[in-house]
């Protein structure tokens, strides 16, 4: 059953819950199981009450830059940015324009961003919360705690199933926002807030190599 959902959630592309429901003449008991699999394995997006298929398309389709220096120069761009070196020393180390080492930088922190707004949309739709709103360097963002885990959204998620936080998720959201309060402080961090917000949040806990893999695999 699951495929026959995949393949009609392909062809319909965009499609309400009620839509699907009568055209699969399933009922949404057994449904909504198979549709947040298919959420979770990021072959299907949930936004504003709607489905949308997310076709395939590889890292370096979307940012001809990856294609554009060798698959070893890019590899060890992606070990300077995990190591957390700063786009002037890795420019000096790879003979590469300083330029083009940031707008590298901001596809990997753009790709760690959308990994895990993915995740927290199919957390949201899951189960609702409200946002914790904060404000950095003048501008609101919106955060979300699912599994000890903080995640940001560029948008507002809202719903009217929305729920307060629990006594816990509270006390593990206040000791992650003052981790990523201490690492915010300088001003070069407003330019992209989200991607950099998201990118600290990736960091913390993390040694080199796991966060290397990851985000290799992203990027493979």
């Amino acid at each position: 059953m699951r495929n026959k959902i995949l393949q009609l959630c392909k062809r319909l592309n965009k499609f309400t819950l009620d839509e699907i429901i009568i055209i699969s003449e399933i009922d949404a008991d057994d449904l909504l199981p198979i549709l947040n699999a298919i959420i979770s394995e990021n072959k299907l997006l949930y936004k504003n009450s709607v489905y949308s298929y997310l076709k395939k398309q590889t890292v370096s389709d979307k940012y001809p830059i990856l294609k554009y220096y060798p698959k070893g120069t890019i590899d060890l761009v992606l070990k300077c940015f995990c190591e957390t070196i700063t786009t002037t020393k890795t420019s000096h180390i790879l003979s590469m324009g300083e330029d083009q080492v940031q707008k590298i930088y901001t596809i990997f922190r753009k790709i760690i961003y959308e990994q895990q707004k993915k995740l927290l949309d199919s957390n949201y739709f899951k189960n609702p919360q409200n946002a914790r709103r904060r404000i950095f360097f003048e501008k609101e963002v919106y955060l979300y705690i699912y599994n000890h885990r903080v995640f940001i959204s560029e948008t507002l998620l809202q719903s009217p199933d929305d729920k307060s936080l629990n006594t816990n998720d509270k006390a593990e959201f206040s000791k992650i926002y003052c981790y990523l309060a201490r690492s915010l402080t300088h001003n070069q961090n407003k330019y992209n807030l989200e991607y950099k917000i998201a990118e600290i949040l990736w960091r913390r806990n993390k040694k080199f190599d796991e966060l290397y893999l990851d985000l290799k695999s992203q990027i493979s």
